[in-house]
């Protein structure tokens, strides 16, 4: 058992102990004058005072110098601790070493310095200290848990690498806290060796951590941040005569330069150069540059675009892939009756755009089998019933397998008044609305898929086209309204069949009963109906670290070539298969194996924002972060020298002690215990002769 003080400067108080010693030696006996009438008679006897140069009171010294020293003891908290076996005072740590591996960290002058700041950390641990490496960007992952090897952590550390992935601090706190749970009896420590990315600051709101866990940032970043990079691109396909050809525009960023910069861009079409530009950067700020028109190859293609490296070269290349050029087959069916007018706006707008393109065929109802439907997207049935007999299970065979059926209701259903099989309802007449100038849409579901194209200007657009004349509808069990017309009548209806959709749409899709093929939202909503309906998914030119892809439909056994060249071959399951994109490059899709045209070819780029290396303070490593006592149990390590005084509180009788000894010292100084002053008469030898 020994004694600590809280606040030992306090100690230096002590020297107070010199004032009443000093004030004791410092005494003198005031002498009473009286008067007389004369000395000449008197003879002189000298008078020297036995205590004036001594103590004369060693009782009340004592009493005051303990109030004093009581004081002062009492002012530097002292307490009582236990004696560490061994002299070691300072008890073990876990240190939580968190090293950021994102892409920014690829830095041309970052990454040597983080992993020196990492191992110069393990370095500084005593050997009873225990330490754990946990390597982060958009995940974390503890690469060894917590050990007293710091060999091992500082190999662990020199095989780290810079990955293609963002930065999520969020990720590398929470692997640290479950790291630290397991380390009980000792005080936690993260530190965590970093760019300090303000990019990764998202998601750090909320999360909670012991109150007891220190965290601190170790910065590693460059002295410069200027930095280019590509962050995107425009692709288009289009076609000069018989031959297609592609069209690219990249987009650039350029941050903290200093000055403009002047740059090469190349673009790369299945691994040859295509075509080359010379582009200036701006000092700070975006800037696009276009590419001529270049021959595109037939099938998939594979292109790149490159900048000239930087400091960051991870951020100057851009990957894309161009699919085939594959029409979406569309079967229209139309009544024997039909006008060339009535469907003339329809094929049309069909027949425009591309990615993908669309090829609508004229059919009768009558025509429709299993070999006609084969190979067909989706199918409209333009006012026309679905056919009886065998055309009509073929189609419902084929809806049932997957495909898409779009019945566009006009005056001829509105006159059948009995239900039909696959049609999400049932026509209950028609309604005239051209008295009252017309209706419009009211309603409409614009969270749904078809009317994404609307989300961001809202049903405006849509509210400016005006109907005529349309079928009223009675909606069948189990289908969905999509919009209605302002009077409540529905105007699109939406049904499953099995794996396949139905849409039923009573807006006039013709220029007779309305003018909506004339308002600026007939072409995106009539192709955004027909894409979902046929359940087609557009394939984006690429996608980002960090996400997930789904595999192709009807591969039983995928195999993935990785861009690092590894194999992966997913477990089979039930659904639909997806892989984790890990890397920047191409993923490549097999069936069985390796070997072959992949089925389907994956660009994968790093996210724009890890090329802003814009830094955060390191104060807000934390900001938002709670700090709970939740975990503490489990992580908590021995005491601090604040909790230890804090729970013992001696100071509080110290400082009664003192007051008892000033109410002593009272007593004692008032009972007049003093040294007095004795007279001394000398002896001559004449009187002290006989």
């Amino acid at each position: 058992m020994g004694l600590g003080f809280l606040v030992p400067a306090f100690l230096a108080g002590l020297a107070a102990l010199l004032v009443p010693l000093l004030l004791h030696l410092r005494h003198r006996e005031r002498e009473r004058p009286h008067r007389f009438p004369s000395l000449m008679f008197l003879r002189r006897i000298p008078i020297r005072t036995a205590r004036r140069r001594r103590i004369t009171d060693w009782r009340l010294l004592l009493l005051r110098a303990a109030v004093v020293a009581a004081l002062v003891v009492a002012f530097a908290r002292p307490f009582f601790h236990q004696n560490v076996p061994g002299g070691t005072p300072v008890p073990a740590r876990a240190v939580v070493v968190a090293l950021d591996r994102s892409l920014s960290m690829g830095h041309r002058e970052v990454w040597s310095a983080a992993r020196d700041s990492a191992r110069a950390i393990v370095a500084g641990l005593r050997p009873e200290d225990r330490v754990a490496v946990v390597l982060f960007d958009e995940e974390a992952e503890v690469a060894m848990g917590l050990t007293v090897d710091h060999a091992a952590a500082l190999a662990t550390i020199a095989g780290a690498a810079p990955t293609a992935r963002g930065t999520r601090y969020v990720a590398a706190l929470r692997a640290a806290r479950q790291v630290l749970a397991s380390a009980r009896g000792l005080s936690g420590e993260v530190l965590v060796v970093t760019d300090l990315q303000r990019s990764g600051l998202a998601g750090l709101a909320g999360l909670e951590l012991p109150a007891d866990v220190a965290v601190r940032a170790v910065p590693a970043g460059p002295r410069t941040r200027a930095n280019a990079a590509l962050v995107g691109a425009d692709v288009q396909r289009t076609s000069d005569g018989d031959r297609s050809k592609l069209l690219v525009s990249a987009k650039l960023s350029a941050r903290e330069l200093g000055a403009p910069r002047k740059t090469r861009i190349t673009l790369t079409v299945n691994g040859r150069a295509a075509a080359s530009r010379d582009i200036t950067l701006p000092a700070d700020g975006a800037v696009s540059a276009a590419f001529e028109a270049v021959p595109l190859p037939a099938g998939r293609v594979r292109a790149v675009l490159s900048l000239e490296p930087d400091a960051l070269a991870a951020d100057d290349t851009l990957r894309f892939v161009v699919p085939p050029d594959q029409a979406l087959r569309i079967l229209l069916v139309v009544p024997a009756d039909v006008a060339a007018e009535e469907t003339l706006f329809l094929e049309r707008a069909l027949g425009i755009g591309a990615a993908p393109r669309l090829a609508v065929e004229r059919r009768s109802g009558a025509s429709l089998d299993a070999r006609i439907l084969r190979g067909a997207w989706l199918v409209v049935l333009f006012d026309a019933p679905v056919p009886a007999g065998p055309p009509g299970a073929a189609l419902e065979s084929w809806v049932r397998a997957g495909g898409g059926l779009v019945v566009a209701a006009g005056r001829r259903l509105a006159g059948r008044a009995a239900a039909q099989r696959l049609v999400p309802g049932t026509m209950r007449g028609i309604v005239e609305r051209v008295e009252d100038r017309g209706g419009t849409f009211g309603e409409v579901s614009l969270d749904h898929p078809v009317f994404a194209p609307f989300r961001e200007g809202g049903g405006a657009a849509l509210g400016a086209a005006r109907f005529f004349r349309y079928p009223r509808v009675e909606p069948a069990p189990g289908a969905e309204v999509l919009a209605r017309f302002d009077d409540g009548t529905p105007a699109l209806l939406s049904r499953s069949a099995a794996a396949g959709r139905v849409m039923l749409v009573t807006a006039p899709l013709d220029g007779i009963a309305g003018d909506f093929p004339l308002q600026a939202a007939y072409l995106p909503f009539l192709r955004r109906l027909a894409l979902y309906t046929a359940g087609h998914q557009t394939t984006p030119p690429w996608r980002v670290t960090g996400e997930s892809a789904a595999l192709p439909e009807g591969v039983r056994q995928p195999v993935i070539s990785t861009p690092t060249g590894q194999l992966l071959r997913p477990a089979p399951d039930s659904g639909r298969g997806a892989v984790a994109l890990r890397d920047a490059g191409f993923y490549e899709v097999y069936e069985g194996r390796a070997a072959g045209d992949p089925l389907e070819v994956l660009a994968v780029n790093p996210p724009a924002a890890e090329s802003d290396l814009t830094p955060a303070d390191p104060r807000e490593l934390l900001l938002g972060v709670q700090r709970s006592d939740s975990l503490l149990a489990a992580v908590s390590g021995p005491p601090t020298l604040a909790e230890r005084e804090g729970r013992q509180r001696v100071w509080r009788l110290v400082l009664a002690f003192a007051a008892g000894l000033l109410f002593l010292e009272m007593i004692v100084a008032n009972r007049g215990w003093r040294g007095t002053a004795s007279p001394v008469i000398p002896v001559s030898s004449e009187r002290s002769a006989p």
